[in-house]
């Protein structure tokens, strides 16, 4: 989907590869139609819990969490993971990122994230994330 991005168009399927080639999210959905905005690059994401495992573990002992305690780390791993997103997109835009839910079945965390071009502005970018984690919910 082409996307209104400042003064220039940007191909959402451009950014899902950027994504997928220089970090470690997979695109479940590109959902930035389902945005309803031209303006909004939006993806579900997913984020493998070996990964994530080998991230945690290199300050906490994995085997001796509990599940919740597991549940809030992936969480967070997820969520750093996914603000380092940002050095690999445009300069101009700011990113919202969500981690949603843990997924044992599939063995991975998975996310939401938007994006924007600066000028939309932070407050706008929260709207439309509210929006779309309601939808994957």
């Amino acid at each position: 989907m082409y996307i209104a991005f400042g003064n220039r168009v940007l191909d959402s399927k451009d950014i899902k590869n950027i994504i997928e080639e220089n970090t470690e999210f997979k695109v479940i959905k590109d959902m930035s139609k389902g945005s309803k905005r031209e303006d909004i690059v939006a993806f579900n994401l997913s984020v493998s819990i070996d990964i994530l495992n080998e991230e945690i573990e290199e300050s906490i002992n994995i085997n001796e969490l509990d599940e919740d305690s597991l549940f809030d780390e992936y969480m967070a791993s997820t969520e750093e993971l996914g603000f380092e997103l940002e050095e690999y997109l445009p300069e101009d835009s700011i990113i919202d990122f969500k981690a949603y839910k843990w997924e044992p079945s599939d063995n991975d965390i998975k996310a939401v994230l938007v994006m924007a071009n600066e000028e939309l502005g932070y407050n706008k970018l929260k709207d439309v994330m509210r929006r779309l984690l309601t939808q994957v919910e």
